[in-house]
């Protein structure tokens, strides 16, 4: 608009005030005059239209009167509905408005509670050149965008029934293509779907009225302005979380209510809809003064909650944390609750002495090991008879050629010690190539047949044994054979003095010796030497297999001695 126009049309708001002074000096209305400013009605010209008294009757006066008047005239509008202009109880109406009908008109209402009168204008436009619309008479709609937006057709109900009535949408006066999906009519709204930055502008719509068989058309004009959403978003709550609050009874406890900062957020502290500081009397729950703070690298706004002391009736109910800005308003709560029974040092009482009974055991058990496996064995859990169909318990194996004292000590304890324990005290079945073979027996078919049927080899070694072989050669080699290919017999491994050089000693029994160990005998040949329940005899009947059962007591017939 030109500067010119502006000056031209405040002239004319100028001469139209003037024009209403004249125009109620002129009246002889008594009636009391309301309002201030008048209000200003656009009529589109050709289209009927209704205009509505603003001096709403009382409901209590069924006796009322509006009455209608026209440039100070004292002669009121007709009442006869098939007049162009009449009046129709508070309403004017035009079939159609006319650009002559532009002016003032008086709404007087009497009743039997007083008399009243207002100034309305009327103003009658035509729309501009080549449009389907006049810029002044835009309605303006500001919208945010989202994915879609709804624009209603106003002002129409007063005419037709838009659930029955047809509607035509046009943008910029051309008609917008319903095919495309993306624009859809319900009832007197146009739904815009995907919506765009393009989907601004002056949008039209039209629809039929029919008034004593005439047709008329009614036209909307709208100004669609669409915005990007404002920065301020929903309100997030990080803390409280709907959550329980472990409190001491007679303890202070703060509780901070945290959300993600932004514009126009207030929190405040809440319970039964009500201000946290109507809830107790003697000033003992206070709110702080909101502030701000970074978490996590977020700025976020905070509000304290303080209970000096926590009281009785303060346990299991709801305080509520509420956080409203200009899109939405959120709460979250807590609830005080009694602190549960503090099992911490309980349960590390319960782990130490967990952990000190499992080493303990481990302990016992690398410590004893040997005694609970014969005690076991012993014992009536063990099932100690065999079903392996072999003869003998074990097969002795030792040098025999050596010579001196050497001779004599292998000899001994080989043909005597071992017999007397083994045999004679624990009841097993020991096979000694010399004593156990017959005059004429094959030596070689004698010695496979009993390693075979024998369950354990002992293999007794001497200091001698590092410059001979270990008996018999042939002997040596199915014994090797037999533990070491099949796998099929185990191996005790007794070393009758403590060997230092082991160069000329076979590499079988080398191997033996570092994969399984071996059992040294430190004794003497004695009486005391001759009982099984000494350590060197508890590690031979350990590596043996289950002997019949007898108990330790049985055993000890000869008094005990360390070997």
């Amino acid at each position: 608009m030109t500067p010119r126009s502006q000056q031209i049309q405040e002239v004319h708001k100028m001469l139209g005030q003037l024009f209403i002074f004249v125009f109620l000096i002129s009246t002889s209305h008594s009636c009391l005059l309301l309002g201030g400013k008048v209000q200003e009605t656009l009529v589109p010209n050709g289209e009927p239209f209704f205009v509505r008294c603003p001096l709403e009757p009382p409901v209590s006066d069924n006796s009322y009167n509006i009455t209608w008047f026209i440039n100070g005239s004292k002669t009121e509008i007709s009442t006869d509905l098939q007049a162009r202009i009449h009046q129709d109880s508070n309403h004017l109406k035009f079939f159609p408005a006319r650009l002559e009908d532009s002016g003032f008109y008086l709404c007087v209402y009497s009743g039997a509670n007083g008399c009243w009168q207002e100034v309305l204008q009327v103003n009658v436009f035509q729309n501009d050149n080549g449009l389907c619309y006049k810029d002044e008479a835009l309605y303006t709609y500001l919208l945010f965008r989202e994915k879609s937006l709804r624009i209603e057709c106003p002002d129409v109900t007063d005419y037709v029934d838009p659930a029955t009535a047809q509607f035509h949408w046009f943008k910029e006066c051309e008609p917008l293509n319903m095919t495309t999906g993306k624009y859809l009519m319900i009832k007197q709204f146009l739904s815009i779907t995907n919506v765009i930055p393009q989907d601004n502008g002056k949008y039209t719509c039209v629809t039929l009225f029919i008034h004593n068989g005439t047709n008329y058309n009614i036209s909307r004009s709208i100004t669609n302005t669409i915005r990007e959403l404002p920065l301020t978003v929903k309100p997030n709550i990080l803390y409280p979380t709907d959550n329980f609050i472990d409190a001491e009874l007679g303890t202070s406890v703060t509780v901070t209510c945290e959300a993600l900062l932004n514009s126009n957020l207030i929190l405040t502290w809440r319970y039964n809809e009500s201000f946290i500081s109507e809830y107790s009397d003697d000033g003992r729950v206070i709110e702080e003064i909101q502030y701000e703070a970074v978490k996590d690298g977020q700025k976020v706004a905070c509000q304290n909650i303080t209970f000096s002391s926590v009281k009785e009736e303060d346990y299991g109910l709801r305080f509520y944390c509420s956080a409203d800005n200009t899109l939405a308003y959120i709460q979250a709560f807590f609830i005080l609750k009694r602190p549960g029974p503090n099992l911490q040092g309980l349960l590390i009482a319960i782990f130490v002495t967990a952990a000190f009974l499992i080493i303990t055991t481990i302990i016992i058990i690398k410590l004893f090991k040997v005694d609970l496996v014969l005690w076991y064995r012993s014992s009536c859990f063990s099932h100690p008879h065999q079903n392996d169909g072999k003869m003998y318990d074990a097969y002795i194996m030792y040098p025999k050629n050596a010579i001196g004292n050497c001779t004599y000590d292998m000899d001994l304890f080989v043909l005597k010690l071992l017999p007397e324990v083994l045999e004679k005290q624990c009841t097993y079945k020991l096979f000694i190539l010399g004593r156990d073979d017959l005059p004429g027996q094959a030596i070689a078919d004698l010695v496979d047949e009993a390693i075979s049927q024998s369950r354990r080899l002992i293999i007794v070694l001497g200091q001698v044994s590092n410059e001979t072989n270990l008996g018999v050669d042939f002997e040596q080699k199915i014994a090797m054979y037999d533990a070491l290919i099949r796998n099929e017999i185990k191996v005790i491994l007794i070393e009758m003095e403590k060997i230092t050089d082991c160069t000329f000693m076979p590499e079988s029994i080398k191997y033996i010796r570092q994969k399984q160990g071996f059992v040294r005998w430190k004794g003497t040949f004695t009486e005391a030497s001759l009982s099984p329940n000494t350590r060197f005899w508890k590690n031979i009947r350990y590596r043996m297999p289950p002997a019949p059962r007898h108990s330790d007591k049985d055993l000890d017939y000869i008094s005990t001695g360390n070997l």
